[in-house]
């Protein structure tokens, strides 16, 4: 129909670019806006990964698909050039476990690199692109001093999460912040999505969140942007319920609760 028509011009006039395109959460966010025929970039650190996970054929930017790397601002230039109208950041730090048990990272992709400093070389770029909005997905946990024991607590990965928030926050560009539960690899579409405040979800016993169904939430947040500009709020999911359907219904509860 005319509505449907007209969604589909608006969504292929919008670019999108999903940054850390070929991660778990990155391969699902990128082919669900291709899928909605969205003008959608990755930005990728391995082309072999791109083809394998992405579908993409040169992999290149004639497919837009642009390697670069985060912690080196100037390999970022060629992916925000030319009109992207929205960034989703699923750029993350990633712990790995050493044989005695305990964990760290690879070298130079700590959490200080990845998470805060990749993180503003991102929003950088973004502001001297003149991004609409950019999507930042952090973690919820944020307000309690973490287990020294737990790999969380490796790097200060939610310290430096957290710095990367207030630095998107305050960069004057539109944002939406989602501070998502712990994730999972199960399929999405099976369980209530809720939006908390403060840890409010861990609280309540809400501990987790499908992969899947944290793309979804990042492709709506470019599809209903008006009911998410400046939206910073924790999402995890309630497996006692039926599945989320309505999103807009969920970023009013994040607008309704938000400090």
């Amino acid at each position: 129909d005319s509505t449907a028509a007209t969604a589909a011009a608006a969504s292929s006039a919008t670019t999108v670019l999903v940054t850390g395109a070929t991660g778990r959460t990155g391969t699902h966010t990128y082919l669900k806006f291709k899928d909605l025929g969205y003008d959608v970039r990755g930005l990728v650190r391995n082309v072999t990964k791109a083809r394998e996970r992405l579908g993409c054929h040169k992999c290149d930017s004639s497919e837009g698909i642009f390697v670069g790397d985060v912690t080196v601002p100037s390999s970022l230039e060629e992916a925000f050039s030319g009109g992207v109208d929205y960034v989703v950041i699923l750029t993350s730090s990633s712990p790995i476990q050493l044989p005695n048990g305990t964990w760290t990272f690879p070298n130079g992709s700590y959490p200080v690199d990845i998470d805060y400093k990749g993180s503003i070389n991102q929003v950088r770029q973004a502001m001297d692109h003149h991004v609409t909005q950019v999507i930042l997905v952090s973690s919820f946990g944020t307000t309690i001093p973490p287990d020294p024991n737990s790999p969380m607590s490796t790097g200060h990965v939610l310290f430096y999460k957290l710095n990367a928030e207030a630095s998107l926050m305050g960069s004057g560009v539109e944002f939406t912040v989602v501070k998502a539960a712990g994730l999972v690899d199960s399929p999405g579409g099976r369980h209530l999505l809720v939006a908390g405040q403060g840890d409010s979800c861990m609280h309540k016993g809400m501990f987790t969140v499908a992969r899947e169904d944290l793309a979804d939430v990042c492709v709506h947040a470019v599809v209903d942007s008006n009911l998410t500009q400046g939206l910073r709020f924790d999402l995890a999911s309630n497996p006692l319920k039926p599945a989320t359907s309505d999103f807009k219904a969920l970023f009013l509860s994040a607008q309704e609760n938000r400090i």
